[in-house]
């Protein structure tokens, strides 16, 4: 039987967003919240959505998240709807320029909420924060 992980996505892997084709074979649990606060991009303490990933959905997540040179992958806490803590695999960027701190909070990230900054598919090779800074046009 192949190896399941549990991952948490927060953005455009999530439920009717632009990357969920990605996991098309995964099965979703349930919706949860980050459990620790992390200085992202978008957000804080965030909330996403669980899913159950074999090892070649898991390795295909790795290179959309060009793992491990921009984001990373670890182990993090989440709660579920229903109040459960459980352990999944969530993508946090490696390193983030002060800058970005400085950005609006959101709590959760939609393709085209409120925020402004819709997905586009880029075929540019986002390596550092500098390039992630570029694509949001901070300065």
């Amino acid at each position: 039987m192949d190896q399941s992980y549990t991952v948490f996505v927060y953005g455009t892997l999530k439920r009717n967003q632009p990357n969920h084709h990605y996991l098309s074979s995964a099965k979703f649990i349930t919706e949860a919240t980050c459990f620790e606060k992390f200085p992202l991009v978008i957000a804080s303490k965030i909330k996403g959505e669980l899913f159950t990933v074999d090892e070649e959905t898991l390795a295909k997540l790795d290179e959309l998240e060009n793992h491990p040179t921009l984001y990373v992958r670890q182990l993090q806490s989440f709660e579920t709807t229903d109040g459960k803590i459980v352990e999944a695999w969530v993508y946090l960027l490696q390193e983030y320029k002060p800058e970005m701190l400085e950005l609006e909070f959101f709590e959760s990230y939609f393709s085209e909420g409120k925020h402004g900054k819709q997905y586009v598919a880029s075929d540019d090779d986002l390596t550092k924060p500098e390039d992630i800074l570029q694509v949001l046009r901070i300065k």
